[in-house]
């Protein structure tokens, strides 16, 4: 008898020496020869380390206790399954009982000593063997410091808490979550099922995924995607009920899910043909799990393997769970596609029934169009529908309209363009258009529906307009040449006085041909400045200009360029311009609440700020910051002159103008 089995026995009649109790490892803690150890006898171990044996021991938690320099290791019953074949470890040092995970434990154990705190370790996964088979586990671990009277650190003990069950659920929801995504953003049933097979493939870690549908009333099994990987190859086709095996499809058809771990050693594939057919397509694992629709055996999906697997019931219960919400989807999608082919007609020619809407067949000929049509062409539906769109229009934008729909036909997408219609009294009306292609249950395009505007008022009002702003333009030219010829005459005497002024005006005159331009819709901020500031050095490199596309509103244009004027005036005046070498770096930028635009001089004489601030000056920094509805800020600084001008989105805005 050996010493273990003596412990044993004195364990079940009570008469057993230190540690008590404690199930199979206590007897081994009994027995182990200890004086070969670190640790030394049993009998003279310290209070502390008796009082944690015997804590870890009848601990009902997986519980092992680390103690000495070389943290030898004892453990209760509970933690035998953690260890698996390589138990017994029983007084060996931690290093070999955990050989891949001791660089882990190392620094945590070591953080313990020094702090002497607890620590923890969570989400650890771990290879166990449970009823006879290595499964995946998760584990959060604490770990409590041992310490003895002087407050030192002499053993830790590890506290694992399983957290399988909640990781594979958390894993689960994720999935499920994952999956619903996916669906919902597939607008064909083949998307669909494409989607939500590849997510299960890789989930599971397979190598090919299905999904298939019976008519149990035929004998026929239609598999109608699948997803592989690794080169297995694509199964999906028509084949009888029960290919696959009559065992395994009388299962499904009883709605039980079907797990092969292994084709050559299940009882569902012993028959030799099955087998066969296993082999011919590289299937040596896999699960099965039937849709039951309303107590019908409607279809199934499938995860196989050309390994050996081993399936646990959270994968089939995922498995199952994936393929419901499948079929629920593809339920859902095919009768949402069903109801838009028969609705599709009516909902694109009257969803925007306050616009003229009508549809035509490939032949250009009107097959339906909406009371807005009628009225807009004078005439009612039975004088509209069955004439060709040719009698509407003249024969050269007929000629465009044709092409145009070749190239729908080719290409798809919509077209949107302006056509003029004769109306049904001979006017010529001019509609802004947009049209595309509508298409029948397998695709194929039938016709075109259209969504038009009458714009003919709009487009007169645009003439006159733009009639009025050249007449505009044509006199504030005439006005400004005019200014220009008193100016002359006025400052004979004052030739500096004269050539400012005209200066200004030449300004103000830019800043007027660009908005005439952009028809005063505003100008781009760069194009100002360069106009500005052309004249005067901005094609030299002297004049640096840098900032984003903003368009500044006519009001804020001109009071800009008038400042940039001024500003570009002094600078070859007095500034860095008028010396060789200076230069101007006038750059801008969109902030929160508008823009700011910033006019930097270097390389210019030492400046000094003025005992008093001239016109120039004045109207920079009072007029164009009221103008603006912003800020204007000027620095004198020693190395030159800085300009700072804050504006809000009332004076520009992002893009190009109009």
């Amino acid at each position: 008898m050996t010493k273990f089995e003596a412990e044993r026995r004195a364990d079940m009649a009570g008469t057993q020496s230190f540690p008590v109790g404690g199930g199979e490892m206590g007897a081994r803690v009994r027995a182990h020869d200890w004086a070969a150890t670190p640790l030394g006898p049993i009998e003279g171990w310290p209070p502390e380390l008796r009082a944690a044996t015997s804590l870890c021991l009848h601990s009902a938690f997986p519980t092992m206790l680390y103690w000495g320099a070389d943290s030898r290791a004892i453990y209760n019953d509970a933690f035998i399954e953690l260890l698996g074949k390589r138990h017994p470890q029983l007084g060996e040092p931690g290093p070999r009982v955990w050989p891949k995970l001791w660089p882990t434990l190392v620094p945590l154990f070591a953080r313990i000593v020094e702090t002497r705190e607890g620590a923890s370790m969570t989400d650890r996964q771990m290879m166990i063997v449970r009823d006879g088979e290595r499964v995946e586990s998760w584990w959060n671990s604490s770990f409590t410091p041992v310490v003895d009277e002087s407050g030192a650190v002499r053993g830790i003990l590890s506290q694992p808490r399983e957290i399988t069950h909640f990781v594979l659920q958390r894993r689960f929801d994720k999935l499920m979550l994952a999956l619903d995504e996916k669906l919902r953003a597939a607008d064909t049933t083949a998307a669909k099922m494409d989607a939500a097979l590849a997510l299960i493939g890789e989930h599971l870690g397979v190598k090919r995924t299905g999904y298939g549908e019976v008519d149990v009333a035929a004998g026929t099994l239609h598999i109608a995607r699948c997803w592989t990987s690794a080169g297995m190859p694509d199964i999906s086709g028509h084949y009888p009920l029960g290919a696959f095996g009559k065992d395994v499809s009388a299962e499904l058809r009883q709605g039980k899910s079907v797990r092969i771990g292994d084709n050559r050693n299940n009882p569902l594939t012993r028959d030799p043909a099955t087998r066969a057919t296993y082999e011919a397509i590289g299937l040596r694992a896999g699960i099965v799990v039937p849709i039951i629709d309303n107590g019908r055996y409607v279809g199934g999906m499938f995860a196989q393997d050309d390994q050996v697997r081993v399936w646990t019931n959270d994968q089939v219960a995922l498995a199952e769970a994936a393929a419901a919400r499948l079929w629920q989807a593809l339920v859902r999608s095919r009768a949402e596609t069903a109801q838009r082919d028969s609705e599709e007609r009516y909902r694109l020619i009257f969803e925007q029934a306050d616009d003229i809407v009508f549809a035509t067949d490939l032949d250009q000929k009107v097959i339906e169009c909406n009371p807005a049509t009628e009225r807009a062409v004078g005439l009612s539906r039975d004088r509209i529908v069955g004439r060709s769109i040719a009698e509407f229009i003249t024969p050269e934008q007929f000629g465009v309209s044709s092409e145009r729909l070749r190239e729908r036909v080719a290409r798809g997408g919509t077209a949107r363009n302006e056509v003029e219609v004769i109306a049904g009294d001979g006017r010529v009306l001019r509609w802004e258009v947009a049209s595309s292609m509508f298409a029948n249950r397998d695709g194929t395009p039938i016709g075109v529906h259209t969504v038009a505007r009458d714009v003919t008022e709009r487009r007169l009002f645009d003439e006159r307009r733009e009639l009025l702003i050249h007449e505009l333009n044509h006199r504030v030219k005439n006005t400004l040449s005019l200014v220009q010829g008193l100016a002359m005459q006025s400052f004979r005497d004052q030739p500096a006085a004269a050539a400012d002024f005209i200066a200004r005006l030449g300004a103000l005159a830019a800043a007027h041909d660009l908005l005439t331009r952009d028809q005063w819709e505003g100008a781009t901020l760069g194009a100002l400045i360069g106009r500005a500031t052309a004249a005067l050095g901005g094609d030299s490199g002297r004049i640096a200009i840098s900032g984003p596309l903003l368009t500044v509103a006519p009001k804020a244009a001109v009071a800009l360029v008038m400042a940039l004027h001024e500003l570009a005036t002094n600078a070859v005046k007095y500034g860095a311009l008028s010396v060789e070498g200076g230069c101007v770096a006038i750059g801008w930028e969109a902030t929160a609440t508008g823009f700011c635009l910033t006019w930097r001089e270097r390389g210019g004489p030492p400046v000094a700020k003025p005992t008093r601030h001239g016109f120039g000056v004045r109207m920079i920094e009072r007029a164009l910051a009221s103008d603006l509805g912003g800020t204007v800020s000027i620095d004198f600084a020693p190395a030159g002159l800085i300009c700072t001008i804050d504006a809000p989105f009332g004076a520009a805005h992002p893009g190009i103008a109009a």
